[in-house]
C-alpha cells in the first residue's frame, strides 16, 4: 500500500503542515534577532539618528532668541552660518546636478564644526533650515554635525520664529 487508508477505505490525500509551521517559526526567529546586527557599509546608504521634531502645544519649544546654544542656520541660498559667522556657502552647488555635489560643503561643515571648542564642550546643537532647500543638504548636514561628535541635533522648526519673510529670525544683539 503506497498511502494511508482512511476510516471508510479511502485514500487520505491532506498534508501535514505542522512540520512547515515550525519550520517557518524558526526561521522568522533567526531572521528577527538577525536583522538588527545587519548594517550596510554603503557609502550612498546614510545614517542618521535623530528625534523627529514635534509641532503644536510642544513643551519643548525652543526660542532662538533666548537659548544659549549655538543654531546652525541654512538659507535659502545654502550659506550655512552659526549667527553672523559663515561656516560655508554651497549655493553654487544648487546649479549642479551630480550626486556629490555637496560633499565639499558637508566635509567643511564637519570640519569646522569638529574644531569648535563651545561646540564640542556644550555637545549640543540647533539646526535651523530653510524651507526651500534641498531635502539632501539638511539630512548630510545632519549627517556631518553628528560625525564632527556632536551628539545632540535639535532642529527648530516652530514659525513662529520667523519674520514676515519667511527668514529665520536672528538672536538679540544682532544687526
Amino acid at each position: 500500500m503506497a498511502g494511508k487508508l482512511g476510516g471508510d477505505g479511502q485514500m487520505m490525500s491532506e498534508l501535514n503542515v505542522t512540520p512547515l509551521v515550525d519550520v517557518m517559526l524558526v526561521l522568522l526567529i533567526i531572521f528577527m534577532v538577525t536583522a538588527p546586527m545587519i548594517e550596510e557599509e554603503d557609502k550612498e546608504k546614510r545614517k542618521v539618528d535623530m528625534d523627529l521634531p514635534v509641532t503644536q502645544k510642544n513643551v519643548n519649544k525652543i526660542d532662538p532668541e533666548q537659548t544659549d546654544k549655538m543654531i546652525l542656520e541654512i538659507d535659502e541660498q545654502l550659506i550655512v552660518a552659526i549667527g553672523e559667522e559663515t561656516i560655508v556657502d554651497c549655493s553654487e552647488a544648487l546649479t549642479q546636478k551630480n550626486k556629490d555635489r555637496f560633499e565639499k560643503c558637508f566635509d567643511v561643515v564637519e570640519k569646522k564644526l569638529g574644531a569648535n571648542a563651545k561646540l564640542q564642550e556644550q555637545g549640543e546643537i540647533y539646526l535651523l533650515a530653510d524651507t526651500d532647500i534641498p531635502y539632501g543638504f539638511v539630512v548630510g548636514t545632519m549627517a556631518r554635525i553628528k560625525r564632527a561628535g556632536v551628539n545632540k541635533v535639535g532642529m527648530i522648526t516652530n514659525p513662529e520664529y520667523l519674520d514676515e519673510e519667511g527668514k529665520p529670525l536672528k538672536k538679540k544683539g544682532k544687526k
